[in-house]
């Protein structure tokens, strides 16, 4: 009996049915599976996309904020430093006339150079009335005037003055000039060592002499504590620089051999000067140096 149902025709074609439907359910299965595959990948690989686009574009996004606020606070601290400069500029104007015109004119020649995007804010700093305090504070030294730039230090002390100035004379000149003699023995000045007269006219009838050579030794001597106590690798360099009182009628007679301080007359003088040594010096200091060097003198000058 059994024997006959596995013979049966009809048997027969229904198995063979069956097996074709299941045939063809594993390879539509199969085919269907791939496809599954297939998109699933697409998404994930799209889902992927979307977020590491999302990802950078929150990075990008994150370091433009970052980098507007750096630039923010960067112009802070200069817009504060300019005002506290200025301000300081004012407050000295009360005390003495010749420092502060001195200030405004570096203040004046700095802008002037940020504006021509000749320099950055940040490449320059001038600070004015700056106190270099001893152990024992019994030989605090005064820095009228020190302007921080990437190719130097430069130590300014100012002087206001009218008249006529005779720089680095010692007695070679006294033939040249034959009443030097007689100011230097009138003065009781060292003919050998350097020294710098100014004849200013009081009146019609009155000229009178001063003689700055104590000022350029301390103005040196100044410098140098200042290196030592910044502990800086380069020297700072020292300038005497005479401001005149009047547009005209001022002279320099500069027989000096001393190149460690230099002397300056006039704002043309002062502005040659340092648009020469800011353009075309070695750097010597990063702008990170400048914010440390001045954080430190400010930090001495509470």
């Amino acid at each position: 009996m059994s024997t006959e149902i596995f013979t049966n025709p009809f048997f027969i074609a229904v198995s063979a049915l069956l097996l074709i439907l299941l045939i063809l359910f594993l390879i539509y299965y199969v085919k269907h599976r791939n496809e599954v595959k297939q998109v699933e990948d697409r998404y994930t690989k799209e889902r992927n996309d979307i977020v590491s686009k999302y990802e950078k574009e929150e990075e990008e996004a994150r370091l433009s904020h970052k980098k507007e606020i750096s630039e923010m606070n960067e112009r802070y601290v200069t817009d504060t430093t300019l005002l506290n400069n200025k301000l300081s500029s004012v407050q000295q104007f009360t005390v003495d006339q010749g420092e502060y015109l001195t200030d405004l004119l570096l203040l004046n020649f700095k802008n002037k150079l940020v504006t021509e995007e000749r320099i950055r804010e940040s490449d320059m700093y001038i600070l004015s009335n700056i106190y270099l305090p001893s152990r024992n504070y019994t030989n605090t030294r005064k820095i009228d005037h020190l302007v921080l730039t990437r190719t130097g230090l430069y130590l300014i002390d100012s002087k206001y003055w009218r008249g006529h100035i005779l720089h680095g004379m010692t007695e070679d000149q006294f033939d040249e000039i034959p009443y030097l003699e007689g100011i230097f023995q009138l003065l009781d000045l060292d003919e050998r060592q350097e020294q710098t007269l100014i004849f200013e006219k009081d009146d019609d009838k009155k000229v009178s002499v001063n003689y700055y050579n104590e000022t350029i030794e301390e103005t040196k001597l100044t410098a140098e504590k200042l290196r030592n106590v910044l502990k800086l690798q380069f020297d700072v360099v020292p300038i005497i620089y005479f401001n005149p009182k009047d547009n005209g009628g001022h002279t320099i007679m500069n027989y000096s051999t001393d190149s460690s301080a230099k002397v300056l007359v006039g704002p043309e003088q002062l502005e040659e000067y340092f648009n020469k040594h800011v353009f075309q010096g070695r750097f010597q200091y990063t702008v990170k140096d400048l914010d440390e060097i001045a954080d430190r003198l400010l930090s001495l000058n509470p």
